[in-house]
């Protein structure tokens, strides 16, 4: 954006980029299992949750055709399919949720009725969900990756769910196919980009199958990221030209 606005109205101006409001933060490790069982998309599946049998995946939406959710159905259907080709890999089962209100809400849920009926699901579970704000913190301080499909029509505006995912302390698979991704996500280190269907099902397959290594190093990026918070981001950036305007 600064060098948009330079290059087209000569402005010079500084990044100051949003970060996680108070109420997103990690929950301890200690503290997990509780907070399943508190949780209403969670609760009937705690236990396996809690043990690492299930990974629990947390996406947000407004439910527009400003976000593409077939593409991680299409990544689920994939993730499903190999689990159930390959047993010598075994894979976790998927449990989905997606939070959030708006106009393309039904066309979706009946799109996931539909392939779980069919049996294309049979290695995940795909639940929708409308949170107070306490819940879905919760919730994100509880799951195991966050997934956005915003994609930025303008190519340099960034999604502020993934600022609150990284506020939890949650790692992060995206559309990163626009100009302002790596901003906000760095590749490798707090989360990954993806441009495609196929490239979201390799990610989930990478990310927890295996010894789940690759997953404990974007955790930690997105623990780190998220102690970044609006003081320390504000006197970085704006307050330093606050302080030459009065001088």
């Amino acid at each position: 954006m600064a060098r948009l606005l330079s290059k087209s109205m000569h402005i010079t101006a500084h990044a100051l980029h949003d970060r996680p409001a108070a109420l997103f933060q990690p929950v301890p490790p200690a503290d997990r299992k509780a907070m399943l069982e508190r949780l209403p998309p969670t609760a009937a599946h705690a236990a396996e949750l809690a043990s690492g049998k299930w990974k629990l995946l947390v996406s947000s939406t407004s439910w527009t055709a400003d976000e593409d959710f077939s593409l991680l159905l299409s990544a689920l259907v994939g993730y499903c399919a190999r689990a159930t080709a390959d047993k010598s890999r075994p894979l976790p089962y998927i449990l989905a949720v997606i939070t959030g209100k708006g106009p393309l809400k039904a066309q979706y849920v009946s799109q996931i009725a539909a392939l779980s009926q069919a049996g294309r699901l049979s290695h995940a579970s795909v639940v929708t969900a409308w949170l107070s704000a306490e819940e879905y913190a919760g919730l994100l301080g509880v799951a195991d990756l966050g997934v956005s499909l915003h994609m930025s029509s303008s190519g340099v505006d960034l999604p502020m769910k993934v600022v609150d995912m990284f506020g939890a302390g949650l790692p992060v698979v995206g559309w990163g196919e626009y100009e302002a991704w790596p901003e906000l996500v760095r590749e490798g280190e707090n989360g990954r980009g993806f441009g495609s269907k196929e490239e979201l099902e390799r990610m989930l397959v990478e990310l927890f199958g295996g010894d789940g290594e690759e997953l404990k190093v974007l955790k930690r990026g997105a623990l780190e990221e998220g102690k970044k918070r609006w003081d320390e981001e504000w006197d970085r950036v704006a307050g330093k030209e606050v302080f030459h305007i009065v001088q």
